[in-house]
């Protein structure tokens, strides 16, 4: 069953939403889980793309648009969804010396799209959008932002009802 996690900000600055995005999916790509970004406009998802290049000095993580299925710029949908056991991969951590890793640390395992055509099999949905999919039920794990400010507040409440009338596992975290 899909278990959803809700982290309430105590920012009403709109970036907080984005960077703490970003933060999610740090750690999720961390652990190899496969994760779709799910933004309500193209500006948004573009906001957040830049940010997962630029959110922290020293890290970076790999990541795509996503655009459905067909999507020519997806690594996995070029290689039939399984990039990480075909392509390889080096690290230059090491002194300069090149230095095998695991494909699927190096590889875009996180997807950001407006469309609700799903990327092959997403373990994490962070939703940013207003309401919740209808396909949510498809991600073992769900994860909702929810600002300070009103408008994402009063958001956030519904997606929260809409949750519990389903009878999903929720969890609330403030942040």
């Amino acid at each position: 069953m899909t278990e959803v996690d809700f982290y309430v900000l105590d920012a009403t600055d709109e970036d907080a939403v984005l960077r703490t995005a970003c933060r999610v999916a740090q750690k999720a790509w961390e652990q190899g889980l496969r994760v779709y970004i799910l933004a309500d406009t193209d500006e948004d998802a573009a906001r957040i793309d830049d940010l997962l290049w630029t959110f922290q000095q020293d890290s970076f993580v790999p990541h795509e648009r996503w655009h459905g299925v067909g999507d020519s710029n997806t690594i996995d949908e070029l290689l039939g969804g399984d990039s990480a056991d075909i392509v390889p991969k080096f690290s230059t951590e090491s002194a300069g010396d090149a230095q095998p890793m695991a494909a699927n640390k190096l590889m875009a395992r996180v997807l950001i799209g407006t469309t609700t055509q799903l990327p092959a099999m997403p373990e994490l949905l962070i939703n940013l959008g207003a309401a919740v999919p209808e396909w949510f039920a498809q991600c073992p794990r769900v994860v909702e932002i929810v600002g300070a400010a009103a408008h994402r507040k009063a958001a956030g409440r519904q997606r929260y009802r809409a949750y519990r009338e389903q009878g999903v596992p929720l969890r609330t975290h403030e942040v």
